[in-house]
């Protein structure tokens, strides 16, 4: 686990970022895993890679590509602080940040985008991947170009999955295992407010 942002230095940042890691396993083990969204995850440890907890209330594309560059491998960027920023405005850094990575790397590994506020439903497969990315806080996730395929990616992009994937994670959860999936998102969130609620950062 690595720790960034304006607030990296904070005394309670290693134990902070500890406890954002902790919940995101749970992300990981209990929806992506435990509902086989992902064909490629085999243990969240082994999936995260690098897992950077980013402490700065607003994303900053070139402290993001800093991070983003610093290592090998799949990369998860965390912004535990960022909370106020609504989806689509973390998407647009995403996409920004996505440019700056493609303008720094000959071969731009592939990215996707988490926020606990995506949009989305189940009135569609495509439409389902804004529910089924409603993480406990906003990350970016960047898988080197052909990594994908290794087995080590927990919910890359759409283009990083065989082309039907989102068409039968939408036949396998539906109904009733939509509804257990919303719950146990909700559980997680409930215990990242929970959790982060006795430390200073949050």
């Amino acid at each position: 686990m690595e720790i960034c942002g304006a607030l990296a230095a904070h005394p309670q940042a290693p134990a902070f970022a500890a406890e954002v890691q902790r919940v995101h396993r749970r992300y990981a083990e209990e929806v992506v895993g435990a509902f086989q969204l992902c064909p490629f995850l085999r243990d969240a440890e082994s999936a995260f890679g690098r897992f950077c907890v980013v402490l700065d209330p607003v994303p900053d594309v070139d402290e993001a590509l800093r991070a983003a560059t610093g290592g090998e491998g799949v990369a998860h960027l965390v912004y535990p602080l960022a909370g106020a920023v609504e989806a689509t405005a973390f998407e647009r850094f995403g996409a920004a940040l996505y440019r700056a990575i493609k303008a720094a790397i000959p071969r731009a590994p592939v990215m996707a985008t988490f926020h606990p506020r995506l949009s989305g439903d189940s009135s569609t497969s495509h439409r389902l991947v804004g529910v089924l990315r409603r993480a406990p806080d906003a990350f970016v996730q960047l898988v080197p170009a052909g990594l994908h395929q290794g087995g080590t990616v927990f919910a890359g992009s759409i283009d990083a999955l065989p082309p039907d994937h989102a068409q039968r994670n939408y036949e396998r959860v539906s109904g009733a295992a939509l509804e257990r999936l919303q719950a146990t998102l909700a559980d997680i969130r409930e215990d990242r407010d929970r959790s982060y609620a006795s430390f200073a950062l949050a």
